[in-house]
């Protein structure tokens, strides 16, 4: 994609895209996915993209923070919330019920795809997003959305 400078480009953002700022070393991902989420996020601060994030991201950030024994949640809380060019999107009951079907079509033993990586499927389907942004190998393969590592951004 060549175009992704686009203002009107939505994107849906994944949990890791911003942990991978954040908390750096709670993740797995290489120098180079960190550095391509701080130039998405970037990106979105200034307007050249709109991200949406289903709501459940927040609990998943909580998580982290908690699992890790790190302060600074409700700072990073506040300022996620704050930003105008990202949208929080409620989990619906028809969001639940697809997140759970999308699960089930992608999980096997060998492909751990969770129901949270169904909520931020459904949700950038729901949404009609253009991309979803992701480090996740579950989420990367998903075929309903186009996807795409942070480190690909540019």
């Amino acid at each position: 994609m060549t175009k992704l400078a686009k203002k009107d480009l939505l994107v849906c953002l994944d949990a890791n895209v911003f942990l991978a700022l954040l908390i750096p070393e709670s993740t797995k991902v290489s120098r180079e996915e960190i550095d391509g989420s701080g130039q998405v996020l970037q990106a979105i601060e200034k307007g050249r993209l709109r991200g949406i994030v289903p709501s459940i991201f927040f609990g998943e950030l909580r998580y982290v923070y908690l699992r890790d024994d790190k302060p600074g949640f409700e700072i990073a809380r506040a300022a996620i919330e704050a930003e105008p060019n990202i949208t929080t999107v409620p989990v619906s009951v028809q969001l639940a019920i697809h997140a759970a079907e999308l699960r089930r079509k992608y999980y096997s033993k060998r492909n751990a795809f969770s129901y949270n990586d169904g909520l931020y499927l459904a949700v950038g389907i729901a949404e009609q997003a253009d991309l979803l942004i992701t480090t996740d190998p579950h989420l990367l393969a998903v075929r309903e959305i186009k996807t795409m590592l942070p480190s690909q951004f540019g």
